[in-house]
Order: structure tokens, then sequence, then C-alpha cells
């Protein structure tokens, strides 16, 4: 059996959640490792996140709105259709 709250993170509104990070990440003209440096992250993760292979935890998504300049009603607008709740 799957767990619903880990299976929300690994559905389609995951890899929105990608996307939405990598071209905002693009629009603004950071790298991964200038997005890495802004958020005092290792680049790794963020390869690894925008690479699909790694898990966003909630308060790294915030970090990411933060760096990225995205409300949280904007990704709340990915979530929306798949919430749980």
């Amino acid at each position: 059996m799957i767990h619903p709250q880990k299976d929300m993170f690994n559905n389609d509104a995951h890899q929105a959640i990608r996307d939405l990070f990598i071209e905002k990440r693009k629009k603004l003209g950071l790298s991964q490792k200038d997005l890495a440096i802004q958020m005092k992250l290792d680049f790794s993760y963020i390869n690894e996140i925008e690479s699909t292979s790694g898990n966003i935890d909630f308060l790294d998504m915030q970090s990411f709105c933060d760096a990225l300049d995205i409300s949280l009603t904007k990704l709340e607008s990915i979530f929306k259709p798949n919430s749980l709740f």
C-alpha cells in the first residue's frame, strides 16, 4: 500500500512543481549553482530535485518559492486538483 502523502509528491502535481521551479529559475537567469548558493543548499540537491530523482518536502518547497519569488497561492493551484483534503 502506498502512503497517500508520499504518493502526493510523486504524481503529476509534483512534476508540475518541478517544471515551475525550472521555468522560473531560467526566467530569473539563475543557474542551478546560483540557486544553490542563494538557497544555501548543495548544488547536487538542486540538480536532484530538477532531474526528478529527488523528493521535495514542504519546507524545501517553501524555500524554492521564496528564492524564486513564487507565491504559495501559485503552488497551491497546482495541488488543488489533486488535493487529499
